[in-house]
């Protein structure tokens, strides 16, 4: 019981922190995509798309190797020297990364003819960056000792930095620059936060041995293709729609693409709580895993299939409510691209369920292969139809990563009931759809409400939740100590 409590606490505190950031996030946003107008949103959009897939550069997926790997050692005799000397080894190597992802990034933007504008907002976030370096790691060290409060924490007051100043630049006018100097301020206050966090656990980056270089890229380099494969997924379409049809579409079609990932702080915030406690469960219990991944599998799906379904069918409703009227090219995206919300929660539960069972490279396999497809249909696809056709491979992109991962865990996932995982959330889904187009005339926050509660009725009444729910949630009021062998 206490493993669960474990994963509860994490989970409940990264949880309600996230719900924090993420709705003053999703006003903020809403207020720039309106105050900069879909032009300048888009060249926003299309800044932060074209820095993300070089920003996996700068870490090589040395972050959840260090998790996992802070996980296991913590508890050895020697584990504070050991989790020192990593500590400082891995962030000497990161800021080397990081310079090596700021010049192929510059080099990059001027190659593919991006604007001076543009280039001097990359160089920028250039600095930004290098702040990753060391915040991503002393986050990573924190994760490492299931101190996820401390980093939700940290996180909401970097979102509270941001919108403030944020908000002033926009008062000012001065436009997404002011946005990304604002970004920059806030990146500079977590970093500090997550240091003096990891200091107030006693840990302290001891001086980096270069040596152990060659050791860790080895080691993190599955997890880095991973990094950048995914970020290439998810940003590669935004580039293309930059550079084949303007600003205006990329920032339609990132208007959309943002009410995706305004929900996946949800999976995220579980995940994130799972991974450290079961990367040290596998190695005191791993015939419990298969039990908890099919069950936090079902209430992923369950949150999931509802968002799809119901940003789906109002979409029209929803993005001039959000955005205004001269955002109706978003709808018809949206009510494709939210489908890859359920996915999405999905494929990163089951990601990291390979990744714990020490099975990396076939991670990388797969993603290899959804993100290859990713690309080259977008490649061929992107130049002539736009928006649309990002959408679509979006979305197909994510169903064949799934796929994958339930292959390769099928037998750890052979137990799963899917009537009660995927059919029956899926069926009070559409219930739930089929009564929100009924209402669809009334105001979009009442039909959104209305939405909301029948399905809590209809979960109730599939019994797709119950008791064993209740009871869940009843060990969030308990303190955690530690993790026991076998006792979920």
């Amino acid at each position: 019981m206490q493993f669960a409590r474990t994963i509860a606490r994490n989970s409940a505190l990264t949880l309600v922190a996230q719900i924090a950031i993420k709705l003053l996030s999703f006003a903020f946003t809403v207020l720039i995509v309106r105050r900069l107008g879909a032009s300048d949103y888009g060249q926003y959009a299309a800044v932060a798309a074209f820095g993300s897939m070089f920003l996996f550069i700068g870490d090589l997926g040395l972050s959840p190797y260090l998790v996992r790997e802070v996980a296991r050692l913590r508890d050895e005799p020697d584990g504070s020297v050991r989790v020192r000397q990593l500590y400082g080894t891995v962030i000497g190597l990161r800021l080397l990364l990081s310079l090596a992802g700021v010049a192929l990034m510059l080099v990059a933007a001027w190659f593919t003819g991006r604007p001076l504008v543009m280039i001097g907002a990359l160089l920028l976030n250039a600095v930004g960056m290098l702040l990753y370096a060391l915040e991503g790691t002393s986050e990573a060290v924190l994760a490492g000792y299931e101190r996820l409060d401390l980093v939700a924490g940290a996180k909401v007051v970097y979102q509270f930095t941001f919108v403030t100043l944020g908000g002033v630049a926009l008062i000012f006018g001065l436009g997404y620059y002011g946005l990304i100097y604002a970004t920059l301020a806030a990146i500079g206050l977590l970093t500090v936060l997550c240091w003096r966090a990891t200091a107030s656990l006693g840990v302290r980056p001891s001086g980096a041995v270069h040596d152990l270089w060659p050791t860790l890229l080895r080691a993190s380099l599955p997890f880095g293709i991973v990094a950048f494969t995914l970020g290439l997924s998810y940003k590669f379409d935004s580039v293309l729609l930059n550079i084949f049809h303007g600003d205006a579409v990329t920032g339609y079609y990132n208007a959309a693409y943002n009410l995706v990932f305004a929900t996946a702080f949800i999976s995220n915030a579980i995940n994130t709580a799972l991974y450290p406690t079961l990367s040290r469960q596998v190695t005191h219990d791993p015939a419990a895993l298969p039990h908890m991944y099919g069950r936090v599998l079902r209430y992923l799906l369950l949150i999931g299939l509802s968002i799809a379904v119901g940003a789906s069918f109002l979409a029209d409703r929803l993005v001039p409510f959000l955005f205004g009227a001269g955002y109706a090219p978003s709808i018809m995206a949206l009510r494709i691209v939210i489908w890859v919300v359920p996915l999405m929660f999905s494929s990163e539960l089951l990601g990291y369920a390979v990744i714990i069972g020490g099975q990396e490279r076939r991670v990388v396999r797969s993603v290899l292969v959804s993100t290859g497809l990713n690309v080259a249909v977008n490649l061929a696809l992107v130049p002539r139809y736009g928006l649309l056709a990002a959408a679509i491979m979006t979305v197909i992109t994510e169903l064949v990563l799934v796929s994958q991962y339930l292959w390769i865990l099928r037998t750890q996932l052979r137990h799963v009931n899917w009537e009660y995982t995927f059919m029956r959330p899926a069926t009070a889904a559409l219930l739930m759809g089929g009564l929100v187009l009924l209402l669809r005339d009334l105001p979009v926050l009442v039909v959104v409400g209305v939405g909301v509660a029948a399905y809590s009725i209809l979960l109730l009444a599939l019994r797709v939740v119950g008791s064993d729910e209740w009871n869940f949630l009843r060990g969030l009021r308990h303190p955690v100590s530690s993790v026991e062998p076998g006792s979920l």
